[in-house]
């Protein structure tokens, strides 16, 4: 997935009506005035809105960071299928531009699975810490469970849910392990499920 697309989708996500926009800022966030917000989401990801299509609502400074609340105007094409049901087909991100739905929940969860795989890393990483003192793996059948085993001592931040909102999964024995989110259609056990592994000797990476 080109990056732009990657970009773009931190600027719209799905909705693109009201945004809560996080913008990392390089000097005091008091500094960032309602004026440069709106130009700077205007025209982040290379999205050239007119500026009256963005309209700050709050800024909240914190340290060097600021929390814009803000709403964005665009548009949405809709087509009705061979069913007779509309649905969104593409979304305006600009003077003439447009871009298929489809195109940008498939980067969304292009996204969603590398964050999903780096924190099944640390989870697995946690467990690895956790053999080498114990001699054996957290033995459970529920995450929940792997969690209060590992946190704090070998794993700083809690980690239950995935980037889908969906609860990871966690199977142990004493020598091996099983860590899995369903993915985005968040069933288990079918393509798109993002997993991490240790069967004794043998480990798998992340699909």
């Amino acid at each position: 997935m080109n990056r732009r697309l990657r970009r773009l989708l931190s600027a719209f996500g799905l909705t693109a009506i009201c945004l809560l926009i996080a913008l990392a800022y390089g000097r005091a966030a008091g500094d960032l005035s309602p004026k440069e917000a709106r130009k700077l989401i205007a025209n982040m990801a290379g999205i050239k809105l007119p500026s009256d299509a963005v309209r700050v609502k709050e800024i909240s400074a914190l340290g060097s960071s600021a929390t814009v609340l803000a709403q964005v105007e665009t548009a949405f094409r809709f087509v009705k299928g061979d069913d007779g049901k509309w649905r969104v087909d593409e979304i305006r991100t600009g003077d003439n531009r447009w871009e298929k739905i489809e195109v940008l929940v498939e980067a969304v969860n292009c996204e969603k699975k590398a964050r999903a795989q780096a924190e099944l890393e640390t989870l697995a990483t946690a467990l690895e810490s956790f053999r080498r003192e114990r001699g054996f793996y957290v033995v459970a059948k529920t995450e929940g469970v792997l969690e209060d085993q590992l946190n704090p001592r070998y794993l700083s931040r809690i980690i239950r849910v995935d980037p889908w909102n969906k609860p990871y999964l966690y199977e142990g024995t004493r020598d091996a392990y099983t860590l899995r989110s369903a993915g985005p259609d968040g069933k288990e056990n079918t393509d798109d499920d993002v997993v991490r592994q240790n069967s004794g000797a043998r480990s798998q990476n992340p699909k």
